[in-house]
């Protein structure tokens, strides 16, 4: 134990080290890790092959996952091996089920297990937990909240990185047209001051302040923790409000700015990101896994900024946004997979995943967080854009499927608004119209 401690506070000196002065205070060693030991002793354990099927499909060579996932566990644990399925094709999810294919550990974006939820697809860790003493308390607290509110209080989920969003800029637009760059904690109408500068005409190229790859700049995971049903009525949506009508009036003049013109075709998310990767948009709204995949080969002159920030709510970002590892509800090896999950989770384990994939992590320990910082593209990037802000409280849980019919009226309301076609008010009444006659419609088919 002494030895392990010891060799988790090197990591973290290195982890400090790598950073850049001043972007992180106070990184320091990460607490003794918690994550269970195996028992008996795994090197003397029976050989395991795991399922690990991925509901948010995973890229790269059966060599390549096993570096990013097998390795790691194999470390504490070298009976434990993956068989890795992606659901696609005919290992679709649909068809994963009705097959009745086993599987042990699943993982995927949180939304991804909220549209199958009511699928029988994962059990629940809670007792498992309690079994290998580990404690929950070395994970930034929301993102066990989000899980336990939309999972009636049971633990199928725990996360393994988290996908937060940041503001993007290209610093030669800024400097083209002599516009200081963007800072940490700006907020959302000193962004429109900036973003009206940026969105202009010149040398008969058309240059927009802002664009965006979350649709409505966020909406589904706004700061403001909106939901989309009334708790008190949850077959019943709940978006034609003040809360939601504010919220409109703050994202929407940030696309309607003069000479921003937009069209159904140029807010369509790959025309907004077009413009950002061409060099004809100032600034942009993405997750931090938009840059890892796609700024490097861009060779823009880049930075980031925080999330622009609510007024009323200083240094809150957006909802967690998490990605997460599930307990199959199938699994015949449901202590391996626990053990394979938790040693994932593990501080020595999130601290080199982060350096080398540059994933966020979901623990509070500093220098996990810290070494993001380390992954190529990072390197000299303003990284406190995505520690800087603590998350907003999840908005009340909705029923898979009723989220899925209201975000997409949601979205359907936003795009009216910013092309002109609808005012607030008219859209959102039309939206909540249309999701409860869309919610009754689907509850009388599941009836018959």
């Amino acid at each position: 134990m002494m030895q392990r401690v010891a060799r988790q506070k090197m990591i973290a000196m290195i982890g400090c080290t790598a950073i850049l002065s001043g972007l992180l205070a106070g990184c320091g060693s990460p607490k003794e890790s918690s994550q269970p030991d195996a028992k008996p002793q795994s090197a003397q354990a029976d050989p395991v092959e795991l399922v690990f099927y991925a509901l948010s499909p995973l890229s790269g060579t059966e060599q390549e996952m096993a570096a990013q996932w097998t390795a790691y566990v194999q470390k504490k644990h070298p009976h434990i091996s993956f068989k890795f399925i992606n659901a696609t094709g005919e290992n679709s999810v649909d068809n994963f089920i009705l097959t009745k294919q086993p599987a042990d550990i699943l993982f995927g974006s949180f939304a991804s297990f909220l549209l199958y939820k009511d699928r029988d697809l994962v059990g629940d860790m809670s007792d498992l937990v309690k079994q290998y003493k580990m404690d929950l308390g070395t994970i930034e607290k929301p993102y066990i909240d989000l899980v336990h509110h939309s999972f009636d209080g049971k633990l199928p989920l725990l996360p393994v990185y988290d996908l937060r969003l940041g503001l993007y800029y290209n610093k030669d637009v800024f400097d083209k047209f002599g516009i200081p760059y963007p800072k940490d904690g700006v907020t959302w109408e000193e962004l429109l001051v900036t973003a009206k500068q940026l969105t202009r005409v010149d040398g008969g190229v058309t240059y927009r302040g802002l664009v965006t790859a979350a649709a409505g700049g966020g909406l589904a995971i706004n700061q403001n923790s909106l939901g989309y049903v009334d708790p008190k009525k949850p077959d019943k949506a709940a978006i034609y409000t003040d809360s939601w009508k504010r919220y409109f009036e703050t994202i929407v003049p940030l696309f309607t700015a003069p000479n921003y013109e937009p069209t159904r075709e140029l807010m369509a998310g790959g025309a907004q990101l077009k413009m950002f990767e061409q060099g004809t948009a100032a600034m942009l709204l993405a997750f931090n896994s938009y840059g890892i995949f796609n700024l490097p080969s861009l060779h823009l002159n880049w930075d980031v900024a925080s999330l622009p920030e609510m007024s009323s709510l200083r240094g809150v970002g957006a909802q967690p946004y998490p990605v997460y590892l599930g307990l199959s509800s199938t699994s015949k090896h449901k202590d391996a997979a626990f053990l394979a999950i938790s040693a994932l989770l593990s501080g020595e384990v999130q601290i080199d995943r982060s350096a080398k994939y540059g994933v966020f992590s979901p623990l509070k320990d500093s220098a996990a967080k810290a070494s993001f910082g380390e992954a190529g593209m990072w390197k000299g990037k303003n990284i406190r854009a995505f520690t800087a802000q603590k998350p907003a409280a999840p908005a009340p849980a909705a029923k898979a499927e009723f989220k899925t019919i209201i975000e997409g009226e949601l979205n359907k309301a936003f795009l009216s608004v910013v092309t002109g076609e609808k005012d607030i008010n008219t859209a959102l009444r039309e939206a909540e119209e249309a999701s409860d006659k869309a919610i009754q419609q689907q509850q009388s088919q599941q009836a018959k």
